[in-house]
């Protein structure tokens, strides 16, 4: 879990901003999305190009929201494909009211085929938990940052 240095409310609506979540994945090192779009209310469609050790390549996919409580829960699920490489995963956010900040825990799943999937689990596990722990340290820094613009 992490805290976001803004209020729940307002960390709920930028958690649905594309380009907040273009900003958020753009500062992950190996990671930069190329393209993002809102098709529908509760689904995006983008490509991205993701170098994970010696692997590298173009993405195209899908995040979709498959339940949401506002302003307190949600679960994404991302479909992903690259090449000879695919991924998919779902990550589930709780927000809850913290002396007027925003405490986020969260949860997830991921699972890779192709090449990335030869470089072995370890790697892979590796790998995917320091994206988790630069993805929600940029999350959390970049939703206090807009919220302080407004």
């Amino acid at each position: 879990n992490f805290v976001v240095d803004a209020p729940r409310d307002q960390v709920w609506i930028l958690l649905f901003d594309v380009n907040v979540m273009k900003e958020i994945a753009n500062k992950i090192p190996g990671i930069h999305v190329d393209a993002l779009t809102q098709i529908s209310d509760d689904q995006y469609e983008g490509s991205a190009s993701v170098g994970v050790a010696m692997v590298k390549g173009k993405y195209a996919g899908t995040v979709s929201v498959i339940e949401k409580r506002a302003r307190e829960f949600v679960k994404l699920r991302a479909d992903g494909k690259g090449g000879a490489n695919w991924m998919n995963g779902e990550i589930a956010l709780t927000l809850a009211d913290q002396n007027g900040k925003t405490l986020m825990t969260y949860a997830g799943t991921g699972n890779v085929g192709g090449t990335l999937a030869s470089l072995g689990q370890r790697l892979i596990d590796t790998v995917g938990k320091q994206i988790i722990a630069q993805g929600t340290k940029a999350f959390a820094e970049e939703l206090a940052a807009r919220v302080k613009k407004n």
